[in-house]
């Protein structure tokens, strides 16, 4: 944990030193670029050549005890006071875009959505023709939501960021992921095709954009790139590398889904219109913050339903159902057939259920949102 807090504390500390260096177009960019990253590692060498390392684990002499959450509080103050240095800055420099654009990311990676949104919507007013910012100010609101979901608002900003950049790549997948919450499918396919031919075939990130459309073909009723080329008639070193490039087996015991069975109180079923959109939201257990694991959407839906949950609802390729030990479970009819909950929807108690569970997971609507 030490290092952790070193590093980033050396490294927003440059970061906030040379900032002024990295306005404009000088010579002195690439200068002040080498120092924000030589100096924490030269910080970093210094303790651990003259310092003593080795001292970061060994007990206290002291006979007080110190306070279990000392360490991470003192980190977390220093990192706070660094923010406060970039925001005094940016007081003193409100149209600094790039000052900015730095303290949205930063407030992103320490998954403080609200704030870092505010941020991206102060650099989207000073550049508001920027692709990156269109795209950056769009996924920070998706983790701000409490849905997951994108709006129309923020569908037309990506198309207009991937019409001034078509090879904006976060911006075509977003687009996917758009489409896919709203039952197109095969737009969801295009335009993740459309972004696996911008990427190194065979990379991580490749191969997590092809597993998502091998699913959703799946669910179109198309075959997988992995059945293209039979294993029978391709050649003993084509077959080889097919072989390894195939799916692993499921292991014995581990999770292929969870039922779900969605019924409705009488008050309920007798509030429902023809044309309602059922939606069965996956979420960590606890506090309602960011966007869910997955979602299941379901159009005119007859309840009693039945469904299993699966990977294939996950949001994202890399933040899997699976890799929870348990999910939380809600099931919710929105009249209107938007994602946000609004009066008048009806939705059930949400239940944490273990993926290890196997019995049905029952959900009853029967509570009316006011």
């Amino acid at each position: 944990m030490f290092w952790v807090i070193a590093t980033v504390a050396l490294f927003v500390a440059a970061l906030v030193t040379f900032l002024p260096l990295l306005r404009g177009k000088t010579f002195w960019q690439p200068a002040a670029l080498a120092l924000i990253f030589l100096l924490p590692a030269a910080g970093l060498w210094i303790y651990t050549e003259v310092g003593t390392p080795q001292a970061i684990g060994l007990p206290t002499t002291t006979s007080a005890a110190p306070h279990p959450g000392a360490s991470n509080a003192a980190g977390d103050a220093d990192i706070e006071t660094m923010i406060g240095s970039l925001r005094a800055r940016l007081k003193e420099s409100p149209e600094d875009f790039d000052g900015w654009m730095l303290l949205a990311r930063t407030l992103k990676t320490m998954q403080r959505y609200p704030e870092a949104l505010d941020a991206l919507l102060v650099a989207n007013r000073i550049a508001p023709d920027n692709p990156t910012v269109m795209v950056e100010l769009t996924e920070a609101r998706i983790f701000a939501s409490n849905d997951g979901q994108i709006d129309t608002e923020s569908i037309a900003m990506l198309q207009r960021a991937v019409e001034l950049d078509p090879a904006q790549q976060k911006g075509l997948w977003l687009l996917g992921i758009a489409a896919a919450q709203a039952g197109d499918l095969e737009g969801a396919v295009s335009r993740w095709e459309t972004l696996l031919a911008q990427l190194e075939p065979g990379s991580p990130v490749a191969q997590s954009v092809q597993t998502q459309i091998n699913e959703a073909n799946a669910r179109l009723g198309r075959p997988t790139a992995e059945a293209v080329v039979p294993m029978a008639a391709a050649a003993p070193a084509e077959a080889a590398a097919q072989e390894a490039m195939a799916p692993e087996p499921v292991a014995e015991g581990s999770w292929r889904g969870t039922a779900v069975r969605i019924a409705a109180s009488e008050a309920a079923r007798n509030k429902i219109p023809a044309g309602a959109v059922l939606f069965v939201v996956v979420r960590t257990p606890g506090p309602a913050v960011g966007p869910p694991l997955g979602v299941r959407r379901v159009v005119d839906p007859v309840l009693p339903l039945d469904i299993t949950i699966s990977d294939q609802d996950s949001m994202l390729a890399e933040r899997k159902i699976s890799l929870e030990p348990e999910v939380r479970l809600q099931a919710r009819i929105s009249l209107s057939g938007s994602p946000a909950a609004a009066s008048g929807d009806w939705q059930s108690a949400a239940v944490t259920v273990p993926l290890s569970a196997t019995d049905t997971v029952e959900l009853t609507l029967d509570q009316q949102v006011e």
